[in-house]
């Protein structure tokens, strides 16, 4: 889930200093000016530490003080500063909103630049955050701040802080795409942590969570193929198999050159037992990408099926008979459905030929069509798989 960011390009890059003369003031605030003329930065902090500690109501000296420390990239202290000259006056008001704006991206790309370099030195992690967390103090309201730092603290393996940033960003920009996006990949995450711990409960309620996040995601573009995949499969794990049902036959719908939708929607329609419907659409993914296995070899599965559905409904309705019933009619076309099962599912196994459980189910199917020398070599293909184990 490494994503590579860019940069941000401000139209206003430079740093506002105040031009103030030496108008009456304190002797602190006199000196101070002196030597941030003079670049003497340290001092210049000093002469207005002292000031601000005996009169805390002096903003010209907290304004002054905060833009002395943009010059030592103390920016955390920048903010503090700037914080309590704002709350006394909106005299620097103007400078001191473009000055942190300024500041913010300097630490924007600062922590962008860290962080795609963390991939080589994970310490760089530690750094991009540090940046990061001061620009969203620098502008709170930054929906890409939180966004990025989401990706950071993920790098780091902090997952609910990766939540909680995400939870921010959207909640900062409802139409965000990326965030929900990516609190649904993580969503996954934490439903993988449930299920590891045994806990299913759990983790069908982070895959709801997921899914509500990748709806929220589709939502915004409907169209995009990656995300209706994710949000089909959150909703099959969360138990929520109508809505993936649906969303799927609408995305045929929409995308009827997809075979991701097309394979999606044949999953489905497999399972609800709609055999010929399962194989159409399993049939127009072949259509679409011809080297698709797994829609190869659901085809077989769904005509096996078919065939098995056939013969129970026969079998159960010959043992009413037997007990005095209606006179009825074996049906053996369960018997074509296997023998058409069977070439997909011969070309299946080529393409799985160390799945033991279809050697197994294949051999069977062998036995089943009067076919006793391949069924025999399934079986011991299948019994040998299971040895190597």
């Amino acid at each position: 889930m490494k994503r590579y960011l860019p940069g941000v390009v401000l139209l206003l890059a430079a740093v506002y200093l105040s031009t103030t003369g030496f108008q009456c003031g304190s002797a602190e605030t006199t000196s101070a000016k002196l030597y941030m003329q003079q670049k003497q930065w340290q001092k210049a902090e000093e002469s207005l530490l002292k000031e601000v500690a005996k009169n805390d109501k002096d903003e010209d000296a907290w304004f002054l003080l905060g833009s002395v420390r943009i010059q030592v990239k103390n920016f955390p202290g920048m903010n503090e500063a700037y914080t309590h000259a704002l709350a006394l006056s909106d005299v620097h008001k103007t400078e001191i909103l473009r000055n942190k704006l300024a500041v913010w991206g300097i630490l924007y790309n600062e922590g962008v630049n860290c962080y795609n370099r963390g991939k080589d030195t994970a310490a760089l992690y530690d750094s991009a955050l540090t940046r990061f967390n001061t620009a969203i103090a620098l502008e709170p309201d930054s929906p890409g701040t939180y966004y990025v730092t989401a990706l950071a603290n993920f790098a780091k393996q902090d997952y609910e802080g990766a939540r909680n940033n995400l939870q921010l960003s959207i909640q900062k920009d409802p139409d965000s795409y990326d965030a929900p996006r990516f609190l649904g990949q993580l969503q996954y995450t934490f439903a993988q942590q449930k299920l590891d711990g045994k806990d299913t409960a759990g983790a069908v309620a982070e895959y709801r969570k997921a899914a509500d996040a990748f709806k929220r995601a589709f939502d915004l573009k409907p169209g995009n193929a990656d995300n209706i995949s994710s949000l089909i499969d959150a909703y099959e794990r969360s138990n929520q198999s109508e809505k993936a049902e649906a969303i799927t036959r609408d995305a045929v719908t929409r995308d009827p050159k997809n075979k991701l939708f097309r394979y999606a929607y044949g999953v489905f329609l497999l399972r609800k037992e709609d055999f010929a419907g399962a194989i159409d659409q399993f049939t127009k993914t072949l259509e679409i990408d011809p080297g698709y296995s797994d829609a190869t070899y659901n085809i077989g599965v769904a005509y096996l099926n078919w065939g098995v559905s056939i013969k129970a409904a026969t079998d159960k309705a010959l043992e009413g008979q037997k007990k005095g019933g209606k006179q009825i009619k074996e049906d053996t076309s369960y018997k074509e459905k296997f023998k058409q099962s069977l070439p997909y599912l011969e070309q299946g196994v080529q393409f799985r030929p160390d799945d033991g459980a279809l050697w197994t189910q294949l051999a069977r199917l062998y036995a089943i069509l009067n076919m006793p020398d391949k069924s025999r070599a399934a079986f011991e293909k299948a019994d040998k798989l299971s040895k190597s184990k």
